[in-house]
């Protein structure tokens, strides 16, 4: 790379979280020169693996929806010759919703099957049932610009609660309808009718899994940038994206350290960048506030966020499949108190029996000899924390440099809810804590040293109808030349929508769908 050249790219790309490599993949299909820089030692953000003991774990993609002809994965995949093979889960029941007085509803694929089961087993609540999914079907196409934007303009401002109070829908059906609150951390209170009738839909069709795991979609799109001559630079942080004269001249990085790559430059020159990272930190401290107009910095500055993940992975020496486990993700809630249990994270508490949510790798993806060894199972337990370093028994949070990881602090809280996790999951899984034969904990902490999100969320700006649809950031920013993509940005976050949120900023770049522009440059592997 010459660093005397007027430019030495086209695009930069700050973060490789898959928002970011989907723009970059399209941009350099489309012949742009593009580089991405990455302060990881691998590329994908959130939706990459890691190995630990000969053990791999998927960090964030755990399962997908809406993958068949037309879906989102194969409109943001296809266009890049980017093929994946799908494994689906037990469709008689993706997700299973299982409360502490002993009730379980298993979450069926389809709509119709959906409609059957919940009138079976709400026979009261018929009419409720009944506009509830009229209005999730009608939402998801309205979202996906097929119709039904009257519904869109009149919901836009509600909120899933409001929704449900509406109706009139009892306790324990409001927690079977969220039951995916934990997939975007809010109460039906505060969530977005939007967002929820967008997630749920996104699911209608039954749950899915990547072959191979979650890393195929990063591996995949750094190929595409790759083979059209792109770079993505691992190890190397972004100090700062280079402003002057009020546009975008490229970023800087770090002084050099042990952290960081040899041989990157200390400046990459390019009239365009894309900031796949943190939204408050892109703002604040890789631009500065002082360069956007006062009213754009004050509204970033007042976009609350998402509460954060914990999550315990685990190994365990039982083989689930021979004990005939269906392939179902495990949603255990001790009561119907969504709202309950997130007043307490408000008040930056955790509740003695929080939600727990049981994911199960090995089950998904069982041919992946990487997951674990034969008779065993490879699992993951989450739940929601409040991301404050004061929570964690620390003053500073991991983004703004702390060392927490011997901090006696920190570390009695990390194993105290590590402790209530287990306990919680041990209803849902009997025997789960004696036969663990791997354990790791992954903290807030732990995801904002890595990513550097605020708060430690991998889920972005909370979508509160505030927060959501059009009041949403867009990718085109004030400044000249800053592009924004993430979970923070209008298609919010989770998979499917940052990578479509990436098509979207490289439209918007290219001043034209990006998929069109393609044509004959797309470059496919032999």
């Amino acid at each position: 790379m010459n660093s005397s050249s007027v430019h030495d790219a086209d695009v930069v790309v700050v973060g490789s979280g898959l928002g970011g490599l989907t723009a970059a993949a399209y941009l350099a299909a489309a012949g742009r020169r593009v580089v991405v820089v990455e302060q990881h030692y691998v590329a994908g953000g959130n939706g990459t693996v890691f190995t630990h003991d000969d053990y791999e774990f998927d960090v964030g993609i755990h399962y997908l929806g809406d993958i068949g002809p037309g879906g989102v994965f194969d409109t943001v995949l296809g266009p890049l010759g980017i093929d994946v093979t799908w494994r689906p889960l037990d469709p008689d029941g993706f997700e299973t919703y299982r409360f502490g007085d002993g009730m379980e509803f298993r979450v069926p694929a389809g709509a119709d099957a959906f409609r059957s089961r919940l009138h079976a087993t709400f026979p009261a609540e018929g009419s409720a049932i009944d506009a509830y999914l009229d209005t999730i079907v009608t939402l998801r196409d309205g979202l996906a610009g097929h119709g039904g934007a009257d519904l869109l303009m009149e919901l836009q401002n509600t909120t899933l609660g409001e929704w449900f109070d509406t109706h009139g829908v009892s306790p324990r059906l409001r927690a079977v309808l969220a039951g995916e609150h934990g997939t975007y951390a809010l109460p039906p209170s505060r969530v977005s009718m939007l967002l929820h009738a967008g997630l749920v839909g996104h699911y209608l069709d039954g749950g899915y899994y990547p072959e191979g795991g979650g890393q195929v979609f990063a591996d995949a799109l750094v190929d595409v940038i790759h083979r059209h001559g792109g770079e993505v630079i691992l190890r190397s942080p972004v100090e700062q994206i280079i402003v002057e004269g009020g546009r975008v001249q490229g970023v800087r990085l770090r002084p050099p350290s042990p952290d960081r790559r040899r041989g990157v430059p200390d400046e990459i020159r390019a009239p365009v960048v894309i900031s796949n990272a943190d939204l408050k930190r892109t703002v604040f401290e890789l631009v500065g506030a002082e360069a956007f107009p006062a009213d754009y910095a004050a509204a970033v500055g007042g976009y609350s966020m998402t509460f954060p993940l914990f999550v315990v992975y685990l190994v365990i020496d039982r083989d689930l499949r021979a004990e005939g486990h269906p392939n179902t993700n495990v949603f255990y809630s001790p009561d119907d108190d969504i709202e309950g249990a997130y007043a307490a994270l408000r008040a930056d508490a955790l509740p003695d029996d929080p939600f727990a949510y049981l994911t199960f790798a090995s089950l998904k993806d069982p041919d992946n000899p990487r997951l674990c060894r034969p008779g065993q199972t490879n699992l993951q337990v989450m739940t929601l924390t409040p991301g404050t370093a004061a929570f964690w028994g620390l003053e500073h949070s991991a983004g703004e440099g702390e060392r927490y990881r011997r901090n006696a602090a920190y570390r009695a809280r990390r194993d105290d809810v590590r402790d209530r996790v287990l306990r919680v999951a041990e209803r849902a899984l009997p025997g789960l804590r004696d036969s663990i034969a791997y354990e790791e904990c992954a903290t807030p902490m732990t995801h904002e040293r890595f990513t550097r999100s605020s708060n430690g969320t991998s889920y972005g700006i909370e979508a509160t109808p505030d927060q959501f649809f059009f009041n949403r950031p867009a990718p085109n920013t004030p400044i000249e030349g800053l592009f924004l993509a993430g979970a923070s940005t209008i298609r919010g976050h989770g998979v499917a929508g940052v990578m479509a949120g990436g098509v979207m900023a490289a439209s918007a770049i290219l001043g034209a769908p990006a998929a069109s522009l393609l044509g004959d440059r797309l470059v496919t592997s032999d």
